[in-house]
């Protein structure tokens, strides 16, 4: 057998060049001049009047999404976006939610969603009308619970019948994945919604997807990896995207200018935002370390939003924005341009309506029945778990078939313990279970004996808290007992340097 070999093309094009002379043009700073956001959707004054009043700390505030369960939004969702500071919202712009995915609306605080065939089962239909039927009652469901965008649906190819992801995907096909897209989107945008398609790009493969470099020619990713994308947005109207986890020929996605602004934007003609998947990693030319501090790469590239951080306004990520704006590696003007990429989001959105007062009447009925057993209570109060909280207990219901749901912010990152304080006035003989969910997951379920009116602790492990925000309910199916007090307590702090050493490689939920 005879070996041929091909020499392998380089790049002919200067990256670094091509970017300083598309830089977009500079705004000054203006000050308050008082106006706000819908100013701009009822051209009373242009996005760049209106985006001039932003400070640079503005600008990179806007650019950071906040998750997961994030109070500012519906209750169990993946992430807040817009206005996640209090100056961005008194500009009128307001917070978006997204939430997962594919397979419907997930929301860790217990509620419910329609579970969604997935991916390779909606393309088995070759049936883009009745696809695009499903969705719109998705849209519904959606609008229902306040979720802005859906992240989904998934568009990558099944390249390998061993890819964790496929059962998202619809298929190897990329024309039958673009239509199966677009009829998803169509479907939604009838009730005003729309998907978050994802993961642009080469999302290959699940193992190591955070590291994973996609070795592929231009041909091969322009006519397979990339044009059901390119009919999604241009049949569907995406308007929201995100990016993937590893790199296509050494440049991780969500810094690839040329992924993001060259074609997507410039090529395809798209409008709209582009986001990070949760916690992402980025570098520019495949030459820098990628890591998910390099938010300088994102913002140049045209990846609109980083998804997602504890705070926006203390940094919580970390990232290298504030310092790269200093040193001239990143302009004010590539954070307008991206500005205004997320805000015609939020005014593309439901959300803009609902901030502006003007509710749907799907939405209107969802307030209406936000009290009712296993929906969704859009007006829960947090409780702030610092090292230790007794949680307040006004109202709590202990007869048979309740359940009482607590949201919880913790200010630390650590291991925590639950304990309940109990008891009952029945004899040793009774048996009363309270089963604990975290996440909307069951966590454990505590049986108890009748105590003859005696009090009693249990103890159980909650688990790490990573996220600042969680949602715990208590299920009581059986009557008998009386509950004195709940406590959660602080057992042992996460050292985050060696856990995010220790978790490097392990694949995130999105």
């Amino acid at each position: 057998m005879q070996i041929i070999k091909e020499n392998v093309p380089f790049r002919t094009v200067n990256l670094q060049q091509r970017i300083s002379n598309r830089s977009p043009k500079d705004i000054p700073f203006s000050g308050d001049n008082g106006y706000k956001l819908e100013d701009v959707m009822t051209n009373k004054v242009t996005m760049e009047e209106f985006l001039a009043q932003l400070t640079d700390d503005d600008l990179i505030h806007l650019s950071r999404g906040e998750g997961m369960s994030s109070p500012k939004v519906t209750p169990g969702t993946a992430g807040a976006f817009g206005g996640v500071t209090d100056r961005l919202l008194a500009f009128g712009i307001p917070v978006g939610c997204c939430a997962d995915g594919p397979s419907g609306i997930r929301m860790d605080c217990g509620a419910y969603g329609f579970s969604m065939p997935n991916g390779t089962c909606l393309s088995c239909s070759f049936n883009t009308e009745l696809v695009k039927d499903l969705y719109i009652m998705e849209g519904l469901e959606l609008r229902k619970n306040r979720v802005d965008t859906l992240l989904g649906p998934g568009l990558n190819i099944h390249r390998n019948p061993l890819n964790g992801r496929n059962f998202e995907y619809f298929s190897e096909d990329p024309f039958l994945t673009g239509k199966m897209a677009a009829a998803c989107l169509i479907g939604m945008n009838e009730y005003g919604v729309t998907g978050t398609i994802k993961h642009f790009a080469c999302n290959n493969q699940e193992f190591h997807r955070r590291t994973a470099d996609s070795v592929v020619s231009e041909r091969a990713l322009r006519e397979i990896y990339l044009k059901g994308f390119e009919i999604a947005v241009k049949e569907g109207k995406a308007y929201s995207v995100m990016t993937s986890y590893g790199s296509i020929n050494g440049i991780w996605s969500a810094g690839n200018y040329d992924l993001l602004t060259t074609i997507l934007r410039k090529e395809w003609g798209f409008q709209g935002a582009v986001m990070t998947d949760w916690w992402a990693d980025m570098n520019e030319d495949g030459e820098e370390v990628a890591t998910n501090k390099n938010t300088q790469y994102m913002v140049r590239a045209q990846n609109d939003l980083y998804m997602v951080v504890d705070s926006s306004e203390r940094n919580s990520g970390g990232d290298l924005l504030k310092e790269s704006l200093t040193k001239g590696i990143v302009t004010r003007a590539q954070l307008l341009r991206n500005a205004s990429n997320i805000c015609y989001l939020c005014m593309k959105s439901p959300v803009m309506e609902r901030f502006l007062g003007r509710l749907s009447e799907e939405e209107k009925s969802s307030f209406d029945n936000s009290q009712t057993e296993d929906n969704l209570n859009f007006d829960i109060v947090y409780q702030r778990v610092k090292d230790s909280l007794c949680l307040d207990l006004y109202g709590l219901k202990t007869d048979r078939g309740s359940s009482n749901l607590f949201a919880l912010i913790f200010d630390r990152k650590g291991f925590y313990d639950i304990t309940l304080k109990m008891k009952s006035n029945s004899g040793e003989l009774a048996q009363i279970p309270i089963t604990l969910f975290l996440g909307g997951k069951i966590l454990s379920t505590i049986t108890i004996n009748g105590t003859n009116g005696q009090w009693i602790e249990e103890t159980r492990d909650l688990g790490l808290m990573y996220h600042p925000s969680c949602y715990l309910k208590l299920y009581f199916a059986q009557s008998g007992v009386d509950i004195g007090e709940i406590k959660i307590s602080l057992r042992e702090e996460l050292d985050i340097e060696k856990f995010r050493a220790k978790m490097a490689g392990i694949q995130d939920p999105e």
